[in-house]
């Protein structure tokens, strides 16, 4: 039992380490798919991690939710069998919107985005 335990707390501690790490780097996805009009690419916005969002606010009423402002991540285009195709970082991701045009995606938020569709996708 005794070395069961170190070796139980170096996965935990492992598993625990890769979790931050996906958290800080990659981010958690903030919305669901969105393909484009003929399915070969599809965007998705992922939330970083921060600090920020453990910080209860309060708003005035008709103030709207100013929070919504002060979550950075990353605007992610794909393929639609899931092939990276591109990515643009926003400070205040939650209200980019995003617009699908014939060769790129584009988002305007707190920054504009671009991001070109290298290659069309076949739609079998």
């Amino acid at each position: 039992m005794k070395k069961i335990r170190p070796i139980l707390g170096a996965a935990l501690a492992a598993f625990l380490a890769y979790q931050a790490y996906a958290s800080f780097y990659y981010g958690k996805p903030y919305q669901g798919r969105d393909y484009s009009p003929d399915q070969a690419f599809y965007y998705q916005k992922y939330r970083l991690f921060s600090w920020r969002t453990w910080i209860p606010s309060m708003t005035m009423p008709g103030d709207g939710d100013s929070s919504r402002y002060s979550v950075g991540g990353y605007l992610r285009v794909f393929k639609a069998d899931g092939t990276l195709v591109g990515r643009s970082y926003d400070g205040c991701i939650a209200v980019v919107e995003v617009s699908w045009y014939d060769d790129a995606v584009g988002g305007f938020g707190c920054n504009e985005h671009l991001i070109v569709l290298t290659a069309k996708a076949k739609v079998d």
